[in-house]
């Protein structure tokens, strides 16, 4: 009898071992990331271009996670900061931020920028088409610096990640052909990226923008009643899904003609949609006005100080500025963006979500063959 009570708990504690150890993954890791896009996944870049007239490297952005502005828009971290941390990867560094490391990818984004040259041109900011510029030039001093060998392999083990288009849409006159050269531009730019042998790729469709407090507040001033329920501008975000639509329409057939190409399209739209019609149940206290700016909406107002901005020095603000005291219950940072805890809620929702948000799977499954260190919990 002691001989039985002796083997239960050696057995026992084999059982608790074997649970309580796990086996290292064979997958591999990702070994880098690349960010191609506009201010949803800026870390900073516009903030090293001379005279750029779309910055936020003044306070309080970045007041939540960094405690200082970093040129992100937000109080904290983006989408590409979460997916980044995920993987196990360090924080991106932009392009020109002088003597970076850029052996775990590099952040090329810039506010501002669109998938057309001539997308707010003169204001300072970096198209897709010079993004990709930058993406050549940092492979060619790969290759340079540590080889071919070591450059094919970072590569084939990296993803990219792109967001562009909001501001194509916003800054023209949309039509069919519009959205043609938009989805042309995207094409050509994928194809590329494939061509250097990043074959994992993730794409950022647009937000509802018509939902956004600067949005609100536009209605507010023209008096227009023809809104949603959710008190949108329907027409804008009706011309967002009908170009997500023609863009998840090219992840498609550029998945049929790439058959090595990992490619998912990530719609933020349902996600946002639910969180204005009940924001309470998803965590959130406001979801329609900004945590930081001023007057309607508070999106009348620049969300940063304006006196540290050496572009607009004679401005005068006509509203009282307001800054939320826990950005948290907010849903929009400032006028146009989301606060980190809305991009974290997104990041959730596009790691688990079901097929009306990430086609053709979440990221949960977009990364099966990878060792992913650090998943988000489930939202």
């Amino acid at each position: 009898m002691e001989a039985l009570r002796v083997l239960t708990i050696v057995f026992l504690a084999c059982i608790s071992i074997s649970q309580a150890v796990t086996p290292p993954s064979t997958n591999p890791q990702v070994q880098g990331l690349f960010v191609f896009g506009d201010s949803a996944l800026d870390g900073g870049e516009n903030t090293y271009i001379p005279g750029s007239k779309i910055v936020s490297a003044v306070p309080p952005y970045g007041k939540t996670y960094f405690s200082k502005p970093t040129g992100r828009w937000t109080d904290g971290r983006t989408i590409a900061d979460f997916l980044a941390q995920a993987l196990g990867l360090p924080l991106l560094p932009p392009f020109l931020e002088p003597g970076a490391n850029f052996l775990s990818g590099v952040n090329f984004a810039s506010a501002g920028a669109g998938l057309l040259d001539e997308t707010n041109a003169h204001h300072g900011v970096i198209s897709m088409n010079q993004q990709l510029r930058q993406f050549r030039n940092v492979t060619n001093e790969y290759r340079k610096e540590k080889g071919v060998e070591f450059t094919n392999h970072l590569l084939k083990n990296s993803v990219a990640l792109f967001s562009m288009g909001a501001n194509d849409i916003a800054n023209a006159l949309p039509s069919p052909y519009l959205f043609q050269q938009m989805i042309q531009a995207y094409s050509s730019a994928i194809q590329e990226i494939y061509s250097y042998g990043i074959k994992h790729i993730i794409i950022l469709l647009v937000p509802p923008i018509g939902c956004t407090p600067n949005l609100r507040a536009l209605s507010a001033q023209s008096r227009n009643t023809n809104l949603t329920p959710e008190g949108c501008t329907g027409i804008i975000n009706i011309l967002v899904d009908a170009y997500n639509t023609q863009l998840q329409n090219l992840a498609i057939k550029l998945h049929h003609d790439f058959r090595e190409l990992n490619i998912a399209t990530l719609n933020p739209s349902p996600v946002i949609m639910n969180v204005l019609r009940n924001p309470q149940k998803y965590g959130f206290k406001e979801a329609e006005k900004a945590c930081c700016g001023g007057g309607p909406f508070n999106a009348a107002e620049f969300c940063g100080d304006a006196d540290k901005h050496d572009w607009k020095p004679d401005h005068k603000n006509k509203y009282a500025k307001f800054v939320c005291d826990n950005p948290k219950d907010y849903l929009y940072f400032d006028s146009n963006h989301f606060t980190e805890a809305g991009y974290w809620f997104v990041m959730k929702n596009f790691w688990y979500g079901s097929y009306n948000i990430a086609r053709p799977s979440s990221l949960n499954f977009f990364f099966a063959g990878f060792n992913v260190p650090n998943p988000p919990p489930r939202p």
